[in-house]
């Protein structure tokens, strides 16, 4: 029996010196790659790092996918490529698409927006996250002198033939008399409106809100559904305007915003569903003039949600 035991523990000696040689001619093995064939270890290297970039840039496109929607099967190279610089940080994904890149695929029709009134304003400020990515907005500098140009360009009243769909919007209540939407209107116009003593007229009109800065990123974002159009006025030069026109008596004032959003919705919603209007659209402006109207539509509902943006009816009685 004592020659049998000696025997086992003979062999398993022998199994752990097996082992131990094993372990030693691997890491031998490694250290000759590292060092005496250092092309293969960085070739594995390299591997391992394009497997897990593209684990990242599969999420960061599946981010990408809850926001925006490509036309045809396949994305465009351009977001293809933010995509992978966006893999590239280690620590999360952020996914910045150029403002210009992203209204003028929008009008042409290449990409479309899941839920344009929702994730604009998330996009505007702060990101959309998703996938622990966050998708936002990168304001150009052209934005700037666009702005300049249409200061340069003050005086014209409609350019590009877009008109403001809500510029001409019937009387909502026959209470209060003329409405006048200012929208498209300098505040001059004020001293020329003609009404008999004691009647009411309502002034409507989009203002910037008292609390953005002047050319600040919010600033121009607010400006951009009115650069086809006079830019907003500020609240403060409507009240200025209206002291300084003594035949008119400030009767009331309301912030309509959250009703002018749903109308800015139900616009946008009308003219993707419905055929005639779509139609009487298209024919008026063409397919990419459709989008962008479309467009502005949401993308100022999205500025009034923000709290960018308001919208005010004042109520004037004439003296």
């Amino acid at each position: 029996m004592s020659i049998q035991v000696f025997s086992l523990l003979v062999k398993f000696s022998h199994f752990q010196q097996l082992c131990s040689l094993h372990t030693a001619i691997k890491d031998l093995a490694i250290d000759f790659i590292k060092f005496y064939d250092l092309w293969n270890y960085r070739t594995l290297e390299i591997l391992i790092s394009i497997i897990l970039d593209s684990q990242r840039a599969r999420t960061a496109l599946q981010a990408l996918q809850t926001v925006l929607v490509p036309s045809c099967s396949l994305w465009p190279t351009r977001y293809i490529n933010l995509v992978k610089h966006a893999s590239n940080h280690r620590t999360g994904s952020r996914i910045v698409i150029p403002l210009s890149m992203l209204l003028q695929d929008v009008c042409d029709g290449a990409i479309e927006l899941r839920d344009p009134l929702y994730d604009l304003k998330d996009m505007m400020d702060g990101g959309v996250r998703a996938y622990g990515c966050s998708i936002n907005l990168e304001v150009e500098w052209k934005w700037w002198v666009e702005w300049l140009d249409r200061m340069v360009l003050t005086n014209a009243q409609h350019i590009d033939g877009l008109i403001h769909p809500l510029a001409e919007a019937p009387p909502r209540s026959a209470d209060h008399g003329t409405i006048v939407n200012l929208n498209n209107l300098p505040l001059t116009h004020l001293a020329t409106i003609q009404l008999p003593k004691g009647s009411r007229t309502t002034l409507e009109f989009t203002s910037l809100s008292n609390h953005i800065s002047f050319l600040s990123t919010t600033h121009v974002l607010c400006l951009i559904p009115f650069l086809a159009n006079r830019l907003p006025h500020r609240f403060s030069d409507v009240l200025a305007t209206i002291n300084d026109t003594p035949r008119f008596k400030l009767s009331a004032l309301t912030n309509t915003s959250a009703a002018y959003t749903d109308t800015l919705a139900a616009l946008s919603t009308k003219l993707t569903y419905d055929p005639a209007a779509r139609q009487r659209c298209v024919d008026e402006l063409g397919i990419k003039g459709w989008r962008k109207r479309r467009l502005m539509l949401e993308f100022e509902a999205a500025l009034v949600r923000r709290g960018w943006l308001e919208r005010w009816d004042v109520v004037l009685e004439v003296r």
